[in-house]
This record gives C-alpha cells, sequence and structure tokens, in this order.
C-alpha cells in the first residue's frame, strides 16, 4: 500500500532555504542534487512510512530520517488516512525538532 505525502505549508520555505544556501556556497549542480536527495528520501516513506526515529517528546507521533549527509525530513503517519505529513526539512543542523513541534500545534 502506498501512503500519499502531503506538506506543511512552510516545507517549500523550508526547501527553498536549503537550495539557496548550497547555491550560495557551491553552486547550483550541488544544489540540485542534494535537492534531488531530499526529495528522494521523501519519496521513500510512500512505501515505508514507519521508518526513523519515534519522538513522541518532541510531538505526538514524530518520527524524523536523515537525507543526504546534512538533511533532516521530520514526519507524521496518519495510517487511518494512509498518508504522511512532511512538518519539516531542515539542513546543517538547523533545529528541526523545535521546527516541527512548533508546526504540529
Amino acid at each position: 500500500m502506498n501512503y500519499r505525502i502531503r506538506y506543511h505549508p512552510l516545507v517549500a520555505r523550508d526547501l527553498n532555504a536549503i537550495v539557496q544556501w548550497i547555491l550560495d556556497y557551491a553552486g547550483p549542480d550541488a544544489a540540485t542534487n542534494k535537492l534531488a536527495e531530499i526529495e528522494a528520501a521523501i519519496a521513500t516513506l510512500k512505501t515505508t512510512p514507519h521508518k526513523g526515529s519515534l519522538r513522541d517528546e518532541i510531538a505526538p507521533g514524530l518520527r524524523a530520517i536523515p537525507a543526504g549527509r546534512k538533511a533532516v525530513i521530520a514526519f507524521v503517519v496518519d495510517d487511518d488516512a494512509t498518508e504522511v505529513l512532511v512538518y519539516a526539512v531542515t539542513y546543517g543542523g538547523a533545529d528541526w525538532a523545535m521546527r516541527s513541534s512548533a508546526r504540529s500545534r
């Protein structure tokens, strides 16, 4: 069974900020490659939504997985709706836990 992927409205801003940051220091090829890595990691949640570390102490049902070497994807799984809601995507040590907690309210 495949789960549908949904995004918190601010995830687009997360991804844009990551791309801009990488563009500034490593150029367009690196930014394109990193975005593709992140998108590929998110796509895996369609078939394996329950992977990653469960972090209930941050927000109920919150999970986190790495994407590439420096990104973190934070999400929750709704089995009844068969969907994954991506709360945040962070990069380079940004505080994914605080961002996810604030967005889960």
